[in-house]
């Protein structure tokens, strides 16, 4: 989903065209590259002076809807039909194919078989639908409007990213739409741990709303910390974590068309926003760590994570979390390489300690940094060979501290306008 949020951040900037394909019965165009049987289908009926025996079974020519071989079949297939057409396949991200001709450019994004076609040439938009429409059965929606459950909307300002149409139906799903609306999805003082609560006899109820809330989260950054904490107990979840989950619910009645915004006007640095939130949790005093990464003023990618280890200091978990991100910074710039869009560097990292910018920049700490692992320092080489420059920013202003913690209701509103989120259907 990074990479559809950056062709789309492209395509904004750009003004390149956004137009969306589907593939009808796509399954059933994989070829079969080794001998497979089945049997009978139920409701087969025997031709009248057929014979077949008892044990008969059938050989497949094609793919077939309920193969474990199928997904990938189809996608071997229309793989090769694009690469025969002339396009690259990312090395980054191998859903990506790229063709660029002297100073045009098409990008084709798939998702098992619904197809987002962008480019700044309308010609070559029109040859891949041709190509496409000759070796598949295809359907040309036009322009993005609906794409995995995201409502696209464009105008001369720029595009906007909203689920509203799935957040009503989650709500409508869970008897929320009367609710009493919350001013932020966690409660700042909420420290929920794994024996808080009552233990439920049966947690299929909250497996099925935190499982939605998570593809909720995929243009929700505001919700991100909130769904994180929450998928932590979906092996033996109590009655806090519900109610938790609920206070998520009271957030999202308040705020349903709340979504990303693509400016068609922004500058095309790429910058990050990295912070850490030291032994917050109760059950393995692990530390949260959370960034957000910027193409101009359009957010592309955001994470609220756990760290898989313990940090013996606060600026330990601050540097872990500059490295993560600095792995982010490094794949978002392999994908627009791919895409053949140049991004200016030193790329700029932010972060709110000043400890964790002085061991990347210096690495004569060693007494202070030998327990480190070796995969931190990562930060240290990206920042030698001139692709990173940390930066400090005041806490105050880190915008990726809304993906470690609970805040206040003021520093949370503060926080969201700083990433770019805005809502199509509240009047501006």
């Amino acid at each position: 989903m990074t990479s559809v949020r950056i062709v789309l951040a492209l395509a904004a900037s750009q003004n390149w065209i956004l137009h969306q394909l589907d593939v009808s019965n796509a399954f059933l165009n994989g070829d079969l590259d080794e001998e497979i049987y089945m049997s009978l289908p139920p409701g087969y009926v025997v031709l009248k002076g057929e014979q077949i025996p008892s044990n008969f079974v059938c050989k497949l020519q094609k793919s077939l809807y309920g193969l474990k071989q199928a997904s990938r079949q189809w996608n071997i297939k229309l793989t090769q039909v694009l690469l025969d057409a002339g396009y690259l396949q990312s090395q980054a991200d191998n859903s990506l194919f790229v063709k660029k001709v002297n100073s045009a450019i098409v990008a084709v994004l798939v998702y098992v078989n619904d197809i987002l076609v962008t480019g700044n040439n309308a010609e070559l938009v029109s040859e891949i639908k041709s190509v496409l429409s000759t070796a598949f059965k295809i359907r040309d929606l036009g322009d993005l409007k609906f794409f995995l459950g995201l409502e696209v909307t464009r105008s001369s300002k720029g595009i906007s990213v909203c689920q509203r149409k799935y957040t009503l139906e989650l709500l409508e799903d869970f008897g929320m739409l009367g609710c009493k609306p919350a001013s932020t999805p966690m409660e700042f003082r909420n420290k929920l741990s794994s024996d808080s609560g009552i233990l439920f006899s049966d947690p299929l109820e909250y497996r099925r709303l935190v499982g939605k809330l998570i593809y909720l989260a995929l243009t929700r950054p505001d919700i991100s910390f909130a769904v994180t904490k929450l998928s932590q107990y979906m092996s033996q979840p109590r009655s806090d974590h519900l109610q938790a989950a609920h206070r998520v619910l009271r957030y999202l009645k308040g705020v349903p068309a709340q979504g990303i915004f693509y400016p068609a006007s922004t500058d095309t640095r790429l910058t990050a926003f990295c912070d850490a939130d030291w032994a917050s949790c109760p059950d393995s005093r692990r530390s949260v760590t959370g960034f957000c990464v910027f193409f101009g003023k359009a957010l592309i990618s955001w994470k609220s994570k756990k760290q898989s280890t313990i940090s013996r200091s606060s600026v330990e978990s601050e540097y872990r979390s500059m490295a993560q991100t600095t792995c982010e910074l490094v794949w978002n710039a392999s994908v627009f390489k791919d895409l053949h869009f140049g991004i200016q560097q030193p790329v700029t990292l932010f972060s709110d300690s000043l400890s964790a910018i002085h061991i990347a920049n210096n690495a004569v700490f060693h007494e202070r940094t030998k327990h480190i692992e070796l995969d931190c320092h990562f930060v240290r080489e990206q920042l030698k060979v001139g692709f990173l420059k940390p930066l400090h920013v005041s806490t105050n202003d880190q915008i990726a501290d809304g993906m470690t913690k609970p805040l206040y209701v003021d520093h949370f509103r503060h926080l969201l306008g700083k990433m770019g989120l805005h809502s199509l259907y509240s009047p501006s």
